[in-house]
């Protein structure tokens, strides 16, 4: 192929967002978390938990789910600048930042969605391939399941609850089953590491090493902290009795559970697993609380998105301002 052609290839491929279809499984998210959602409700009784909602000290739970939000955005955009970060190829923060912030259009909605449209936006900046950042994108969720079950394993260790034995065996079988997997690819022969280097979507294989996953899995566990330290937070201004170390051993999963693709950014399934690992004696408060993080995360996402995209169209109008009144007489 000469490099005319080459180029032109890479420059399509660059230039063409990945597919990103809104079909039967975003639709039968929207349905799970509506009926999950309904029937909690239900459960609880819609008129108590109005009496709930209106009870809660909304000024500081207004302002930790604001912090929550701002928090998880700038955190986020650190670790995806240490990600994609190269030698010849760096990302700088204020990009990651950006496209972090406009991927919250699909991803406060749906979370592929969103990590599809943070590739395409990262490979547009770096001139790469949509499918090398997608990879990278795959060694960024293996990690945080890695530190996510690390979270949850450390608070049922610490935990009195009599389910933690469970969720210790859950968390250390999966820890397990997870370092089986670095042991087997760090074992493949070099031959075929690096055929898979090759491939675009294995194109971290080339230089990946263990150093660098200890250091992800920090940024990441910081990452998570945010959103653990939310929970105990949120918990103690709706007056809700529960230790550090069963938060410490429940909100882990709750995550877990966030990122399944089942539900709308989580609606539901996160109020579900809530109720269930907490078993608190007033669920309707939980309920509440619940809810106020789920429709937090989506609204403050939202925001951050819309505004990620609108500005930038401000600023293009703005400086098109000066030509079309020169052409036109007027602006």
């Amino acid at each position: 192929m000469s490099s005319t052609g080459a180029t032109r290839t890479a420059g399509t491929s660059l230039d063409r967002p990945i597919s990103l279809p809104l079909g039967r499984r975003e639709l039968l998210a929207a349905v799970v978390s509506a009926c999950l959602v309904s029937y909690l409700i239900r459960k609880t009784s819609p008129g108590l938990l109005v009496q709930t909602a209106a009870a809660l000290d909304w000024p500081p739970l207004i302002a930790a789910t604001i912090l929550l939000v701002l928090g998880l955005y700038f955190w986020d955009a650190i670790c995806v600048a240490w990600l994609f970060t190269k030698p010849q190829r760096p990302l700088y923060f204020r990009t990651a930042l950006a496209a972090r912030g406009t991927s919250y259009l699909l991803s406060a909605l749906n979370y592929e969605l969103g990590q599809g449209l943070l590739a395409w936006k990262v490979a547009r900046a770096q001139g790469r391939s949509a499918l090398a950042t997608v990879g990278y994108l795959m060694l960024l969720a293996y990690h945080d399941l890695g530190v996510l079950l690390s979270l949850g394993l450390v608070g049922a260790l610490l935990s009195e609850d009599t389910r933690a034995g469970a969720l210790q065996l859950f968390c250390g079988g999966a820890l397990l089953a997870l370092a089986g997997v670095a042991l087997v690819a760090s074992r493949l022969p070099c031959a075929w590491r690096d055929r898979l280097a090759q491939t675009r979507w294995g194109a971290w294989m080339g230089d990946w090493t263990w150093r660098q996953s200890i250091q992800l899995c920090l940024l990441r566990g910081v990452y998570y902290l945010i959103l653990m330290t939310y929970a105990v937070v949120g918990l103690a201004i709706c007056r809700i009795p529960a230790s550090l170390a069963v938060v410490c051993s429940v909100v882990p999963l709750v995550l877990l559970v966030d990122g399944l693709p089942i539900s709308v950014s989580g609606l539901g399934t996160r109020e579900t697993a809530m109720l269930y690992l907490l078993h608190p004696d007033r669920p309707e408060v939980v309920l509440a609380f619940s809810l106020v993080w789920s429709t937090g995360l989506v609204l403050g996402r939202l925001a951050l998105g819309l505004a990620h995209w609108w500005i930038p169209l401000a600023i293009a109008k703005m400086n098109e301002c000066p030509g079309r009144r020169e052409e036109a007489g007027q602006c």
